[in-house]
């Protein structure tokens, strides 16, 4: 099949969305698939693929920190006459919005079956238009409605994400599959040792890890209200924050004001493949966020062997066995810290949940879960040309 993908971001960007696209798309061109990919140029990167398409930008802001190029709207009709003679058997848009509905518009002039991955819940996301932010959100639930709807099939990374568009009112078949994880990519990872002497660590501190954007809607001050919580009890843990993000300077400034300077590093942003070594060297994976459409970084922890405590909320409630390879816990501060507390001293059940952790991420592997993208696209243009 010849897949086109529609996406406001891809590289330079390096984020969720991107990942998600490399890895569906390295996995199924070794199938024989061929991959189209249609996004936004960034000022000051050169283009050298003939199979990616890169469409001006009208906002410019640099790929870091969780930002990236804003496309100009283009005509879909003139589109859709350039992108014919690609005999495109599917269209996959990556966004709701931008290039994302560029692509389901060009489906439709085109009379190809049109899938959108929802990646993001972009509702929770309107605090950083405090003014407006009820008019936004009730603005983007109800784009997610209108837009869902016009697609032949809608992917969520997890089944939560599913009950939320139901929820919106979005009646277009959905189906949930997450994105994979290639498990062999973890077992090359760091030693204690070295991840230790790296950051200069004392050798007794169990490595407590952290692996996300540095923003808000992370929930990061519940984390770190935590991890303040047992510092006042013990010294035997340190918290590594591996991730950038527009919030990074205001937390670092958070943690030496509140005296936390000594038991959490932020490590900034890291190459994807430098992240992915960080776990293995870990002990505990912590993950405060409440918005996450599937949580790919617990699927990771789990894939490297150790387990993860997470909110029972969206996508890690659907990755997480509670109790059996990791802990959900409930929006408290006391019962996050105290999760995190009986693993720190307990490491005969620590190791035990982190075995089963590791078995269980088989369950998102990447062949696994392109095995279900694979499916999806071959009923799509089954059905569609019926």
């Amino acid at each position: 099949m010849r897949i086109g993908i529609f996406t406001e971001c891809y590289h330079p960007v390096l984020n969720g969305v991107v990942v998600s696209i490399d890895t569906f798309k390295d996995e199924l061109e070794k199938r024989g698939h061929e991959f189209f990919i249609f996004t936004t140029k960034c000022p000051g990167y050169y283009e050298n693929n003939p199979r990616i398409t890169r469409y001006a930008c009208m906002l410019p802001f640099s790929p870091k920190g969780g930002r990236y190029p804003i496309s100009w709207p283009q005509l879909a009709r003139v589109q859709a006459k350039q992108i014919d003679c690609l005999n495109l058997d599917i269209i996959h848009s990556q966004h709701l919005l931008g290039v994302g509905e560029l692509g389901i518009k060009v489906g439709k002039i085109l009379n190809l079956p049109t899938v959108l991955t929802y990646h993001t819940l972009l509702a929770e996301y309107t605090h950083y238009v405090p003014l407006l932010g009820g008019l936004v959100r009730r603005y983007l639930v109800r784009q997610s409605r209108v837009i869902c709807n016009l697609c032949d099939q809608i992917v969520t990374p997890s089944p939560s994400m599913k009950k939320v568009l139901r929820s919106y009112g979005v009646t277009t078949p959905i189906q949930p599959i997450p994105t994979g994880v290639d498990v062999k990519s973890f077992e090359n990872g760091y030693t204690y040792g070295e991840l230790h002497q790296k950051w200069q660590i004392p050798k007794h501190q169990k490595i407590l890890l952290y692996v996300s954007r540095i923003a808000k809607e992370k929930n990061i001050d519940f984390l770190l209200d935590s991890i303040k919580v047992l510092a006042i009890k013990r010294h035997d843990f340190h918290l590594l924050m591996v991730g950038g993000g527009p919030e990074l300077k205001h937390y670092e400034n958070k943690i030496k004001h509140n005296g936390l300077n000594k038991v959490v590093t932020f490590t900034n942003m890291q190459p994807k493949k430098e992240a992915n070594r960080y776990y293995s060297a870990a002990d505990i994976f912590v993950f405060p966020s409440v918005t996450e459409t599937q949580g790919i970084v617990v699927t990771e922890a789990m894939a490297a062997g150790i387990p993860a405590v997470a909110i029972n909320k969206m996508g890690p409630s659907d990755i997480i066995s509670d109790g059996v390879d990791g802990f959900l816990t409930s929006l408290k501060v006391g019962q996050f810290s105290a999760r995190i507390e009986q693993l720190l001293d307990d490491d005969e059940k620590r190791l035990k949940m982190g075995r089963y952790a590791k078995e269980n991420a088989q369950k998102f592997s990447v062949e696994v879960t392109c095995d279900l993208m694979e499916d999806l696209y071959e009923k799509l243009r089954h059905h569609h040309r019926s």
